[in-house]
C-alpha cells in the first residue's frame, strides 16, 4: 500500500486503543518505513475476554509511533464452532515478496474432546491488509506434549543458519502439574513446511511462556516470554548464543506489571517493543486487571555489560508534546526530619509530558513525584522513589483510608545512593502513565482523577531537581 496516512484518517497512537474496543497481544511489523501493528481487539461484548465475543486479528498502520489508520478486522476469525473460533496471537514478517502471519487458531470448547483446541497456522498477503488463510498447512503439538496449549509463534530470520526459526509456547504432557511451560523450536527454509528442532528451553517456573520472541543485538541473543502465572510481566534471558544456555539478569523485567504480552521489531538496527497495558475491573483502582487495554512502546537499549532496559521512543518525545511554554526549573527540596513538597504545575491537562534531572544531594528516607494531585483533598498519585529500597513503586498518597490502590507488580529496582544523579520523563495520557527513569520504565493506570497538580516532594533527605519542563500534548487538527 502506497498511499500515506496523511491522506487518511488518522488515530492518535500514544497509548492507542481502538474505539469501542480494547488492545491485546501487539504483534508489530516493521517494513519499508511503517509499523504494522495487529493485535487483538476485545469489544467486552458481553463481557471482557475470555467470557467475550471471539476476535480476529485488527491491524493499526502507523508511519511515525504518533498517528495512523485502524483497519479493523484484517486476518479474520473462522466458524463459532470450528478450530479458529479465536485467532490468538502470533507473528507477521515480511519475507519472500509478502507478509506471512503466523498464527494460533483457538476453540476452548475442544478442551474436553480429542481434538486440540490450540493450533499453528499460516496465512499470506500482498499488502498487509487482505489475507489469505493456507490451511493444509496447520500444525498441532507433536507428541510429549499438551494438545490444548500451542500458542504465539514467532518467526525469525537467522542468517548464519540460513534459515528461519520458529518459536511456540507449549508444555510438556508430564512434569511439574504447573510449571510444564516450555518454548519449542522449528526450522524452515521456506516459511510453508516446518521440521521441529528441540525444545529451546523448559526452566520449569511457569504454567506457560507465552509470546515468546528472539532476537540478536551485538554478541548477544534475546529470549523474551510473558509469564502466564505469578506476576504477568514480560520478562527476558540472555546468551552468547541463540541455542542457550539462557542467563536470567538481576532485572529481567522490562517493565512492571502494567505491561505485558509485549514483543519487538528491529527498526533499520533499532528496537521496539510492544506491549499493553490492563485495566481494571469495573474502573476501580481496587480492581484486579482485566485482559486488554491500551497500547504502550518502549525504545530498548543495550547496556555495556548487555543487559536490557529501555527508554521513550524518539518518536513521542520529539512530536507527541507542545514545546515548553515556560524556561527549565530548578529547585531544591530538603528537610531532615519530615515531609515537604513543591507545587511544579498547578493545572495541568490530562495529557501531559514532565522531564528533569533529579540528584539525591544526601542520604534521603524518600522522594516522590506526584499527579492529579488535589492539595484540598490531599489526595493523588505518586511515583515513590526509596533509595533504601533501590527501589521506585507506584501507589495513592496518603494511602488512606487503607487501601486505595492495587499496586502488587508496580514497581521497578532503581540504584539511589546519595550523590547519583538520575533523567526522570513521566508521560501521562488520561488515565495511563509511564516513568522513565534513566533507562528503566514503570506504567501503571489511573481510574479517579482528584485533582491536576504535578508536585514534587521529600521525606527526610534533600534532593535537587534541574532542568524541570512541563510540557502539553499537541492537539492535531482533524
Amino acid at each position: 500500500m502506497t498511499e500515506s496516512l496523511e491522506s487518511m484518517t488518522a488515530t492518535d497512537l500514544l497509548f492507542y486503543r481502538p474505539e469501542g474496543g480494547w488492545l491485546g497481544d501487539p504483534m508489530p511489523c516493521y517494513h519499508d518505513g511503517r509499523f504494522y501493528v495487529y493485535y487483538q481487539c476485545d469489544r467486552r461484548d458481553p463481557a471482557p475476554y475470555p467470557n467475550g465475543a471471539p476476535f480476529g486479528w485488527s491491524l493499526f498502520l502507523t508511519d511515525d509511533l504518533r498517528s495512523g489508520v485502524d483497519f479493523g478486522e484484517v486476518l479474520h476469525k473462522g466458524d463459532p464452532d470450528g478450530a479458529e473460533r479465536f485467532l490468538y496471537a502470533g507473528s507477521v514478517i515480511h519475507a519472500e515478496g509478502r507478509f506471512w502471519a503466523f498464527y494460533t487458531g483457538a476453540n476452548r470448547a475442544f478442551d474436553d474432546t480429542d481434538a486440540p483446541s490450540e493450533t499453528f497456522r499460516i496465512a499470506t498477503s500482498p499488502d498487509g491488509i487482505e489475507w489469505t488463510k493456507h490451511p493444509e498447512l496447520t500444525m498441532h503439538s507433536p507428541d510429549g506434549f499438551e494438545k490444548n496449549y500451542f500458542r504465539d509463534p514467532v518467526v525469525m530470520f537467522d542468517p548464519d543458519l540460513g534459515a528461519y526459526r520458529l518459536l511456540v509456547a507449549g508444555r510438556h504432557d508430564s512434569g511439574p502439574r504447573v510449571r510444564r511451560g516450555c518454548l519449542l523450536e522449528y526450522r524452515s527454509t521456506d516459511l510453508r513446511q516446518w521440521s521441529i528442532e528441540k525444545v529451546l528451553w523448559s526452566p520449569h517456573t511457569h504454567h506457560l511462556l507465552q509470546m515468546p520472541d528472539l532476537f540478536r543485538i551485538g554478541d548477544w541473543w534475546y529470549l523474551l516470554y510473558s509469564e502466564y502465572d505469578d506476576q504477568r510481566r514480560t520478562r527476558y534471558r540472555m546468551s552468547r548464543s541463540a541455542d542457550g544456555p539462557w542467563i536470567a539478569p538481576q532485572d529481567d523485567c522490562f517493565d512492571g506489571r502494567a505491561f505485558y504480552a509485549a514483543r519487538t521489531v528491529d527498526v533499520d538496527g533499532r528496537r521496539v517493543i510492544f506491549g499493553w497495558n490492563p485495566t481494571r475491573a469495573h474502573g476501580d483502582d481496587l480492581g484486579p486487571w482485566v485482559w486488554g487495554g491500551n497500547l504502550v512502546t518502549h525504545d530498548v537499549v543495550q547496556r555495556p555489560d548487555g543487559t536490557l532496559g529501555v527508554r521513550p521512543n524518539p518518536e513521542l518525545l520529539d512530536g507527541a508534546f507542545e514545546a515548553a511554554d515556560a524556561e527549565p526549573r530548578s529547585l531544591v527540596l530538603s528537610r531532615a526530619d519530615g515531609y515537604t513538597e513543591e507545587v511544579v504545575v498547578a493545572d495541568s491537562s490530562t495529557r501531559f509530558r514532565v522531564d528533569f534531572t533529579l540528584e539525591f544531594v544526601e542520604d534521603t528516607f524518600e522522594f516522590g513525584l506526584k499527579l492529579y494531585e488535589n492539595s484540598d483533598a490531599d489526595q493523588g498519585y505518586v511515583y515513590l522513589f526509596s533509595p533504601g529500597e533501590h527501589r521506585v513503586r507506584f501507589d495513592m498518597m496518603p494511602n488512606y483510608p487503607w487501601f486505595q490502590v492495587q499496586n502488587v507488580g508496580l514497581s521497578r529496582p532503581v540504584p539511589q545512593p546519595a550523590g547519583s544523579v538520575h533523567v526522570v520523563t513521566l508521560i501521562v495520557d488520561d488515565d495511563v502513565c509511564v516513568l522513565y527513569v534513566d533507562d528503566i520504565a514503570l506504567s501503571s493506570r489511573m481510574t479517579r482523577r482528584p485533582g491536576q497538580q504535578v508536585k514534587l516532594y521529600v521525606n527526610s533527605g534533600s534532593v535537587a531537581v534541574r532542568d524541570l519542563v512541563y510540557r502539553d500534548r499537541t492537539i492535531r487538527a482533524e
